[in-house]
C-alpha cells in the first residue's frame, strides 16, 4: 500500500487523498498540481467538503529524507506564489497544447 508522499509522486494516481491532521481528524483532498520550485516539491491539494469552493486550494511542502517523508502546509506566502504561478505556466503551456 502507497503511503500518502508515493501517492502524490505517482502521475498516475487520482484517488482521493486522506490526510490526518494534529488532532487526528482526517481530511481529504483531490491532487490539483506537483510543483518543482527550486529543487524542492510542492503539491497544491484541493480540499473535498461540501463549504469549499473550486478556487479553496492549499500548498503543501513535501519533506524526504531517509527515514521520513511528510507532507507540511506551507505558510510562506512568497513560497505560495511562486507555486502558483509554476501553477499557471504548467496549465497555460497544457491548455495551449491541447488547443493544437
Amino acid at each position: 500500500m502507497k503511503n500518502i508522499i508515493q501517492k502524490i509522486l505517482d502521475e498516475n494516481n487520482h484517488e482521493i487523498l486522506s490526510i490526518e491532521g494534529q488532532n487526528h481528524e482526517v481530511f481529504q483532498f483531490e491532487q490539483v498540481a506537483l510543483i518543482n520550485l527550486e529543487e524542492e516539491l510542492f503539491s497544491i491539494l484541493h480540499p473535498i467538503a461540501e463549504d469549499v469552493l473550486p478556487e479553496d486550494v492549499l500548498v503543501f511542502r513535501i519533506v524526504q529524507s531517509e527515514d521520513i517523508a511528510e507532507l507540511i502546509l506551507e505558510e510562506d506566502e512568497q513560497i505560495i506564489e511562486e507555486c502558483f504561478k509554476v501553477y499557471e505556466q504548467l496549465y497555460k503551456s497544457r491548455s495551449t497544447k491541447t488547443k493544437k
